[in-house]
């Protein structure tokens, strides 16, 4: 356990967070923006920060924590460590994890999550999508867990407000080819069956360019990077390059250099990243200052810790969080205490460079 010393304390803060281990290197960028928006603060001086490495079991730690006068319990990362903080949290004492239980989860009084969830970032899209009268599209995402996740986040909140999936296909991350997955996600299968029908009626040799379906208004692709430079230059070799494309914020690497193929791919990310604002761009110049090349300390979860510790500011002073603008995005606190978060959107240009606010 570390304190970071205070002068005052009318408040403590116990910070639950892996600091060795697998994870060390989220729990130090999680950390350290975190004590960059303490120390940012109007008044760091009456509050007290006390670190607690939570790489193992978390529950003898936030035990701990609470004996040792934390007046507001931050963390623990992992999802099985909530599990068991949630276990032990009386309400007493408000927590803020930094990630999301299951749905059916019953949660305790003064429990809040927050955490950079792939499924806020999707339920986005899909409103962006409808409010745009594109009513009508196709899911790409990997297998897994994680696409299963994002996958059903998106497709609740498109149907529910009146949209219709063609498709939704999945692909094992070592993919290079997507030929046999992009055929029936475009609608490809009912041209190439016309073609063959038409064949046997006339017979000879007939030219064929095979077409996607018309009704087709987007596609919604989740990946790395990696994936979506295959996936993008594939689909204007079928005759789709015209086709929308949006993205989660997983398909944008900062180098530009790693964006190369994406041109008119659309993405939600943080303003972290992404915004132009004074504000952002200043602090954002100090980090890089204080780490130079370290894009872990300078990244997400940079500012996921950021926006924790304001988060918990406000919480203290009764604040709803309504029309909170974050580093991670604009946020707002739903009836079941999670933290929602709304990105910004950008569109990337021909050398790779997001271009904020397009679509």
């Amino acid at each position: 356990m570390t304190e970071h010393p205070a002068t005052k304390t009318n408040a403590q803060i116990a910070l639950l967070l892996p600091l060795s281990g697998r994870l060390a290197d989220a729990g130090e960028a999680i950390r350290d923006g975190f004590l960059a928006a303490y120390y940012a603060g109007k008044s760091p001086q009456q509050t007290t920060i006390k670190l607690y490495d939570a790489a193992g079991d978390a529950a003898p730690i936030y035990r701990k924590a609470i004996e040792e006068g934390a007046t507001f319990v931050v963390g623990p990362l992992g999802k099985e460590n909530i599990a068991s903080v949630r276990a032990l949290a009386d309400g007493k004492v408000p927590v803020l994890v930094l990630n999301h239980l299951n749905d059916a989860d019953a949660v305790p009084k003064r429990f809040y999550q927050f955490a950079l969830a792939p499924e806020d970032e999707a339920r986005q899209i899909a409103e962006r999508a409808l409010e745009a009268g594109q009513t009508t599209g196709a899911v790409l995402v990997p297998s897994g867990d994680w696409g299963q996740r994002v996958r059903q986040a998106f497709t609740a909140t498109f149907t529910a407000g009146g949209g219709r999936l063609t498709s939704a296909e999945t692909f094992p991350t070592d993919t290079t080819d997507f030929s046999d997955i992009l055929t029936p996600l475009l609608g490809f299968e009912e041209s190439q069956k016309r073609f063959r029908a038409v064949s046997s009626l006339v017979g000879g040799n007939l030219v064929f360019t095979p077409r996607r379906r018309d009704d087709l208004d987007f596609v919604f692709f989740a990946g790395q990077p990696v994936h979506a430079r295959l996936v993008r230059p594939q689909m204007k070799f079928h005759y789709a390059g015209d086709l929308p494309m949006y993205s989660t914020s997983d398909v944008y690497d900062p180098r530009a250099s790693s964006n190369q193929d994406l041109e008119g791919v659309s993405f939600v990310d943080i303003p972290w990243l992404l915004s132009e604002d004074e504000t952002i761009s200043s602090l954002r110049e100090k980090v890089t200052q204080l780490w130079p090349g370290d894009a872990r300390r300078a990244g997400r979860l940079f500012a996921l810790g950021y926006d924790a510790y304001s988060i918990v500011e406000r919480l203290r002073d009764g604040d709803t969080l309504e029309g909170m603008r974050g580093l991670t995005g604009n946020l707002s606190l739903t009836a079941a205490k999670r933290i929602r978060r709304t990105l910004m959107w950008a569109t990337f240009g021909p050398d790779g460079t997001p271009r904020p606010g397009s679509r």
